[in-house]
C-alpha cells in the first residue's frame, strides 16, 4: 500500500498486512530523492546494502534515534541537576574580583518524566538492476507497536512525502551497517580530537560544547588507544576504546545523558542499536553527567589502564 501524505494519524493504513506479521516501511526509486537521501543520512556515493539510523532530521526521526519522555503532573515534582556554563566574578583578596568560568550544577524541581527508549529503526538502501530503494527493519504488527509503526511512517512521510506498507522482507540483502566512522588504531593529540568534536557541536550550545569538550578531554587524557565518531543517527557520539583491557567508553553531547562504559569487543558493540545502548543493561558501569563524573571515570577506566 502508498501513502502519499506529509503524516498520518490512524493505524489503519497497516492493515493491508496481516496482523501479527512482519511489515516494513519502504520508499521507492529513492534516485528521485538525492537530497533526501542525504539528509536521512546516507551518502552521495551510496552503495546497496549500507544500513544506517536515520539522522535526526524531524521529531520523529529525534523519537527512533534518541531517548523520549513524557511529562506527568499527577506526581509531586522531584529534583534535577541542570548543568550551566557559566561566567561569574567572585572575591579573590581585599577589593579585588576574579571573572571565573566554569561548570556548574545546579539542582532544581520539575514535573515528574517517564523516559523511553528510542524505537531504533534503521533502513537499508537497496539497489537492484534499475530499481533502487529504502526499507526499514522488520516491525511486527500489533497494537503494542502502534507508536513505533506510526512514528517510523511519519520519519519516512515527512521528509520524502511518500511510502509504503509492505510484507516483503530484507533477509538475503548483505548489510553493512554505516553507524560508525572508525579512526585507525594509534595515538591522537587532543587538538585533533577538540577539532572534530568542535564541529560536530557547533550547532549547540555553549553549555553542550563545553561540557562534551571537557568529559573528553578527561578520558583522552586517561590514553585510548581507539576513536571512533558516530554517523547519521549516531551522530553526537564518540567511542574511546582502551583495546588492551577491552574497555570502550561511550560520550555524547546529549542532554540528559550519560557515559556509558563497555566491556564488549568493538565488534560487539558496534552492532548493538541505539535502544540497546541507551537502555543501559548491556553495559559495565553508566556515568551519570554530574559533580562526581571525573572521579567515577578515573576510578572506572584510570585503574583499568595501565
Amino acid at each position: 500500500m502508498v501513502i502519499k501524505r506529509s503524516r498520518i494519524n490512524s493505524d489503519k493504513y497497516f492493515l493491508s498486512q496481516p496482523i501479527d506479521s512482519d511489515i516494513y516501511i519502504r520508499v521507492d526509486n529513492v534516485s528521485r530523492f538525492s537530497k533526501q537521501l542525504k539528509t536521512f543520512g546516507f551518502d552521495d556515493n551510496v552503495e546497496s546494502g549500507a544500513c544506517v539510523l536515520p539522522c535526526v532530521f524531524n521529531k520523529y526521526a529525534k523519537k527512533n534515534a534518541e531517548m523520549f519522555f513524557t511529562v506527568n503532573k499527577n506526581l509531586p515534582k522531584e529534583e534535577y541537576v541542570q548543568t550551566r556554563y557559566w561566567t561569574r566574578t567572585q572575591w579573590v583578596g581585599i577589593g579585588e574580583t576574579e571573572q571565573v568560568t566554569d561548570i556548574v550544577y545546579i539542582t532544581k524541581l520539575r514535573y515528574h518524566r517517564d523516559y523511553f527508549s528510542p524505537y531504533s529503526v534503521s533502513f537499508t538502501y537497496v539497489k537492484n538492476g534499475e530499481e533502487d530503494y529504502i526499507i526499514s527493519d522488520k516491525i511486527l504488527n500489533t497494537k503494542e507497536n502502534k507508536e513505533k509503526l506510526l512514528n517510523t511512517a511519519n520519519m519516512v512521510l515527512g521528509l520524502f512525502g511518500e511510502c509504503s506498507i509492505v510484507g516483503q522482507n530484507n533477509e538475503g540483502i548483505k548489510q553493512v551497517r554505516l553507524d560508525w566512522d572508525i579512526l585507525p588504531p594509534g595515538e591522537y593529540p587532543w587538538d585533533r580530537i577538540s577539532s572534530t568534536l568542535s564541529r560536530v557541536c557547533e550547532n549547540k550550545n555553549r553549555t553542550t560544547k563545553e561540557l562534551m569538550l571537557r568529559n573528553c578531554e578527561e578520558i583522552h587524557n586517561l590514553s585510548p588507544d581507539f576513536v571512533a565518531y558516530g554517523r547519521a543517527g549516531f551522530n553526537g557520539y564518540v567511542v574511546f576504546g582502551f583495546t588492551k583491557k577491552n574497555l570502550y567508553v561511550l560520550e555524547s553531547y546529549l542532554p540528559d545523558n550519560a557515559t556509558y562504559i563497555f566491556d564488549n569487543n568493538w565488534e560487539e558493540l558496534s552492532k548493538l542499536s541505539k535502544a540497546q545502548i541507551l537502555k543501559g543493561d548491556m553495559c559495565k558501569a553508566r556515568l551519570i553527567h554530574s559533580k562526581s563524573w571525573s572521579n567515577q571515570i578515573k576510578k572506572v577506566v584510570g585503574a583499568n589502564n595501565g
